[in-house]
């Protein structure tokens, strides 16, 4: 029995926003550099763009919507993907809006991978829910998703 691909393997990138000098501290990229690492990401034949997700970090993070949103103008080829969107932080009604418009302006090219979090008790804290409640309500966000 041989086992049939249809697809060849797909490499991605995920973006961390870090210095790679230690002591200079966190950074976040504004509008150019975003469009710049774009650019070396496509220009370099990856297939996909990553980008996290959290509320409070040890780092800043920008809003993964509005970051692949940005990407999506500046590459019409990448697929672009959130891993992992902490769905149990919000309301699922107003995720799955964001998550169709991002898909219809990108061309179909919009990945939404979810998950429970909670390795970050302050994720939680900001966004005023029990941890304890991930589980169901990340169970309850696919089904309305």
């Amino acid at each position: 029995m041989t086992l049939q691909l249809d697809n060849r393997l797909k490499f991605g990138v995920q973006t961390i926003h870090r210095r790679t000098e230690p002591a200079k501290g966190s950074w976040l990229p504004d509008a150019e550099e975003g469009r710049t690492m774009v650019e070396l990401i496509d220009g370099l034949g990856y297939d996909s763009l990553w980008v996290g997700d959290h509320l409070s970090f040890a780092i800043p993070i920008l809003d993964p919507f509005i970051q692949l949103a940005q990407a999506a103008t500046y590459s019409p080829r990448l697929e672009l993907g959130i891993g992992v969107y902490l769905l149990p932080l919000r309301h699922p009604g107003p995720v799955a809006k964001q998550a169709v418009t991002l898909d219809h302006l990108s061309g179909g090219r919009f990945i939404l991978g979810v998950g429970v979090g909670g390795e970050f008790k302050t994720d939680f804290q900001v966004a005023g829910i029990d941890r304890s409640e991930r589980g169901a309500r990340l169970t309850e966000g696919i089904e309305v998703l």
